[in-house]
């Protein structure tokens, strides 16, 4: 059921995609030891309604764990400002999308060019929990590789399928993981791009906790939402709420667009590549439609204490959000 594997992964399925057309961009980043089709489906919705999408693979992904084992941090950095340099030329305006990993290099590139027009981080980290990551700066000399274990914490299980990623990584590799985490959570204050922070609470990959670390920390955001999600785990682009999630995104990047979005274009606007051999899309009883998320409230009518994380599962059934700052 599940994708990952040890076997070089097939660059016809993992590689990068790129759909859309018109003068809006998005860049959209998949996770650490990920891989691009993470991103498509929110990627196809983006399309739909007139932005041009593309979805890169990071340096060391998409081929081997030795791959990805030969590089560090600043490469995978490097990859995501390729792309971003790509993607400028070709537009307007761009906007920067990720998830986990992915999510963490977008609040990067952010940090680090104010012209992004808008960020959305899905279950994205500024730091691992755990006692592993304390061991990993000597651990990582005495055990090379590690295993993920055969939990998934997605409510749609089938999700798995659109997850391609190594079935083992280094420790060196989680190790510079670990040091991205630490650079990006110390950029935060640089960010001021609005940004759109979703997180699953029943991720149990990364702790849904750093949403409102992460929250906390744009002090100087032209906005900040964040919405939680009770019924998702990790991987949100691929789970039960995963419609409200490309919403979510849409709105928001549609918001904070220079050239407005009144009118969207239809989905045939521009060109679109087909899926990859072997992409599927799962289409089964765990598949959702859309559900109405309560509108969020305006800074200046919420107390600051409403601004803090609630404890997970007390926000009741649906999305749960936490004020705007503005």
């Amino acid at each position: 059921m599940t994708a990952r594997t040890d076997d070089p992964l097939d660059p016809q399925v993992v590689g990068p995609w790129r759909i859309g057309a018109g003068p809006r961009g998005v860049l959209l980043l998949h996770g650490f030891a990920g891989t691009a089709p993470e991103l498509r489906r929110l990627g196809e919705a983006l399309a739909a309604a007139g932005w041009r999408c593309h979805g890169p693979l990071l340096a060391g992904h998409g081929t081997t764990p030795e791959e990805l084992d030969r590089t560090v941090w600043e490469d995978w950095a490097a990859s995501a400002e390729e792309a971003l340099a790509e993607l400028r030329a070709e537009c307007d305006e761009v906007a920067v999308a990720g998830q986990s990993g992915g999510g963490s290099l977008a609040l990067h590139l952010a940090a680090n060019h104010p012209e992004i027009v808008a960020v959305a981080c899905l279950a994205t980290p500024v730091w691992l929990s755990g006692w592993k990551p304390r061991l990993l700066p000597v651990g990582k000399h005495v055990v090379r590789w590690d295993r993920p274990g055969d939990d998934v914490d997605l409510y749609r299980l089938e999700g798995v399928e659109e997850l391609w990623s190594y079935g083992r990584r280094s420790t060196r590799s989680i190790h510079e993981f670990a040091r991205l985490l630490a650079y990006v959570r110390d950029e935060l204050v640089s960010v001021r791009a609005p940004v759109l922070i979703c997180h699953g609470e029943r991720d149990r990959v990364i702790d849904p906790a750093n949403a409102a670390e992460i929250e906390r920390r744009l002090l100087c955001s032209a906005a900040v939402e964040r919405r939680m999600l009770p019924r998702s785990g990790h991987g949100i682009s691929v789970d039960v709420d995963r419609d409200d999630v490309n919403r979510l995104v849409l709105d928001w990047f549609d918001k904070f667009s220079r050239s407005g979005h009144s009118g969207r274009p239809p989905a045939t606007t521009g060109p679109t590549e087909p899926r990859p051999a072997g992409w599927t899309v799962p289409r089964t009883a765990g598949s959702t439609t859309p559900r109405t998320l309560e509108s969020p409230v305006p800074r200046s009518s919420a107390p600051a204490a409403s601004r803090s994380s609630a404890p997970a599962g007390s926000q009741g059934s649906g999305s749960a959000a936490s004020p705007p700052r503005a």
